[in-house]
């Protein structure tokens, strides 16, 4: 049952990782006399896009067959990517980009029903999650080495078609290897909410608890790829280490996935909480930025920071598909997972336009130690109150 869902993760992210850890300085090769305004704001597009366009399309993608959704959410992302080198002035660029991410919006999100439909285990379901982030971590390092040396030799329009032939053959995957005809309303007894969903993640506690400790988590991680792929540039000139720190990540990842995993697999069937692994992965996210204030003026330091960040990964980005998979209350599956896109968007599409515009602003004037601390004190802030008052499994 993995298996299609987790070539389709593999061979995309080979395309997304491609672009996402050199998409800032790109877009200033793209576009030469942007400010950090104006990479900020594009950041912020772009991940709005990734994580949030497929809550404008719930109600379509509810009928749509799961193979169809993913295959078309796959070309889209090919034709963003492909188009980007070409596409004239701001709103050129910005419109290749919610492109791109509305197509992995919609396959992400469609990849993910796919798996909640096939499997009606908690544990089950977060051990699949867990393989589709050792898959995506393969990716994630040999993405950045693509990226790196093509874009040390000016050759972004190569890196881009690269990336977009990567969502191309994604698709032929899909369609060879996802059966034809499950729909996500299949066993439902109501469409998915539509602007109730915001209103859900107000009032319903379950959907809030969830929700906002999973936008803490976006924030934090979306410094990754915006803040932190700055601050790399300055840190040094070599495209080697510059490649070498996502690699890193990646492979620090695959490394501590699998025992991470069983632990927290172990621990579910005994009754834990999905929200006090979020919760343990947002409090390592804050003592990464930490270790970033003191030391991240050095190579070494940094790579201390992808280790430790690189742990916090483990913890937090597959168990929130779980967390939110066991949400009570009979929601639409569509429903569920388009409530993790409303936390997930707010999260990291607010971390990149900070990451972006922020940390570019702190950097002209060196107060980038004030920066990371910032950020450190508020993960570990808004995790507090989850580790006083850990939640036990209620689905």
């Amino acid at each position: 049952m993995s298996v299609p869902v987790v070539f389709d993760y593999l061979l995309s992210h080979l395309g997304f990782f491609a672009v996402l850890p050199v998409l800032p300085p790109l877009l200033g090769r793209l576009l030469p006399d942007a400010g950090p305004w104006f990479i900020g704001a594009a950041l912020f597009a772009f991940n709005f896009a990734v994580r949030g366009a497929s809550l404008f399309c719930a109600t379509v993608l509810h009928h749509v067959p799961v193979r169809r959704a993913m295959i078309s959410g796959l070309l889209m992302a090919a034709f963003g990517f492909a188009l980007l080198p070409v596409m004239p002035g701001r709103l050129g660029i910005v419109g290749c980009l919610l492109l791109a991410g509305t197509g992995i919006s919609t396959n992400g999100l469609m990849a993910r029903v796919y798996v909640a439909m096939s499997l009606e285990n908690a544990a089950a379901r977060n051990t699949v999650f867990s393989a589709i982030q050792v898959a995506v971590n393969v990716s994630a390092a040999l993405g950045p080495i693509l990226a790196n040396i093509m874009l040390g030799r000016d050759m972004y329009t190569p890196l881009l078609l690269v990336a977009a032939g990567m969502y191309v053959l994604a698709a032929m995957a899909v369609a060879l290897l996802v059966p034809a005809g499950m729909r996500p309303r299949d066993g439902d007894v109501r469409p998915p909410l539509r602007l109730g969903l915001l209103r859900a993640v107000v009032a319903d506690p379950h959907v809030r608890r969830v929700s906002l400790i999973t936008a803490v988590g976006g924030f934090l991680y979306a410094q990754f790829f915006s803040a932190i792929a700055l601050h790399v540039v300055h840190v040094t000139e070599s495209v080697g280490l510059r490649a070498g720190f996502f690699t890193a990540n990646a492979v620090f990842v695959v490394l501590l996935q699998v025992p991470v995993s069983a632990y927290v697999a172990r621990r579910m069937t005994t009754g834990t909480s999905s929200v006090r692994f979020l919760t343990v992965g947002v409090m390592i996210f804050g003592a990464a930025f930490a270790v970033m204030a003191f030391g991240g003026a050095a190579v070494i330091g940094v790579f201390a920071v992808v280790a430790v960040f690189s742990l916090a990964e483990t913890f937090f980005t597959p168990t929130v598909n779980t967390a939110f998979s066991e949400i009570p209350g009979g929601r639409p599956v569509v429903e569920l997972f388009n409530l993790r896109q409303v936390a997930a968007t707010a999260g990291e599409s607010i971390g990149a336009f900070c990451g972006g515009a922020l940390f570019a602003t702190a950097m002209q004037h060196h107060l980038q130690p004030v920066y990371w601390g910032a950020v450190a004190v508020f993960g570990v802030l808004a995790a507090v109150p989850y580790l006083r008052h850990p939640a036990r499994r209620t689905a």
